[in-house]
């Protein structure tokens, strides 16, 4: 069965140091493409058991809004969300990073929430 997972927040790392001049107006870090949503899987045995948790990924977006490297930030607690989130982020569109006015490739992190259905 596939659900939605909710994506909390794609929480942007700071991978330049901020001198005393403010940032330019137009930088900003890769964002997930919302125009263009994925389906996030819930694998069938981790419903089955009742896993539920939250997986943080670190994904490196290529000035193509494309991922190209991703690690767990922070674990879920289960190894089959954990990698059905990695999965699922490597699927994900991505408008890419914006550095001195010019396309960028960057970090971001992910929220995958996974969150078992609600019984009437």
């Amino acid at each position: 069965m596939i659900l939605r997972a909710i994506v909390w927040s794609v929480l942007a790392i700071a991978g330049l140091g901020v001198s005393a001049t403010a940032a330019l107006a137009d930088d900003r870090h890769p964002e997930v493409d919302t125009a263009r949503p994925t389906p996030v899987v819930y694998p069938k045995v981790a419903q089955r058991w009742g896993e539920e948790g939250t997986v943080v990924v670190r994904v490196y977006v290529n000035e193509f809004g494309k991922p190209a490297n991703v690690s767990v930030a922070r674990s879920s607690g289960y190894v089959d969300l954990d990698n059905a989130a990695v999965d699922t982020v490597m699927n994900w569109h991505y408008v890419p990073a914006i550095r001195d006015g010019a396309i960028a490739s960057d970090w971001a992190r992910v929220q995958v929430i996974y969150k078992l259905p609600q019984s009437p």
